[in-house]
Formats: C-alpha cells, structure tokens, sequence
C-alpha cells in the first residue's frame, strides 16, 4: 500500500511539472490539460522502464528520442518544441528535486 501512495504522489508531481513545463513553452499547444500532462508523466515512466529492462546498448538515448516523439505527438509540437519542452520538464524536475519531492521522472 505504501509504494501505491508513493507511486501516486510522484505521478502528480511529474504530472504538475510537465504541466508547468508546457504552460511555460511559448504558443497555445494540444491538450495541455492536467491530465494530458498524467498521460505524459505515465507513458514517459512506461519508455524509460520498457528500454531499461530491455538492456539494449544506447537504450537510454533511444529512450529519449521515444520520449520526445511523445511530447511531440501529445501536445502536437515540432521536434524543437518537444527538445525544449524536455528541457523545461528537466530543469523544473531538478528544482523539485532539490526540495525533496518524489516525483517520475
């Protein structure tokens, strides 16, 4: 039960932080609701845990590139757009971390 709870407040917390992300992004983009922003946290854990169990050699690069075809795709940007997107998710999820806040991503 506990690592339920732990798993939820991560998911909402890298769900709030890609929402800022885009919310931060310049220009009106698809979907940047909240809970397109959950789908985006869940489905970014499901590329990186699918790639890390895979043990393909550059996995985690091929990750990133399956990442960002998702943002781009959720939120109807271009590959630049995803790039600074990831970028900003990165950024604010550094920040986040630093306070001690469990999050996904």
């Amino acid at each position: 039960m506990e690592d339920l709870v732990r798993f939820l407040v991560a998911w909402l917390v890298s769900g709030a932080v890609i929402y800022a992300a885009v919310k931060l992004y310049p220009g009106r983009q698809e979907r940047e609701s909240f809970a397109a922003c959950l789908v985006a946290a869940l489905l970014g854990e499901i590329v990186y845990t699918a790639f890390h169990l895979v043990h393909l050699p550059l996995a985690s690069l091929l990750a990133l590139f399956v990442w960002l075809y998702v943002i781009k795709k959720m939120f109807n940007v271009g590959w630049l757009g995803a790039a600074v997107i990831a970028f900003l998710i990165y950024v604010l999820s550094a920040i986040v971390g630093l306070l001690g806040i469990p999050k996904l991503l």
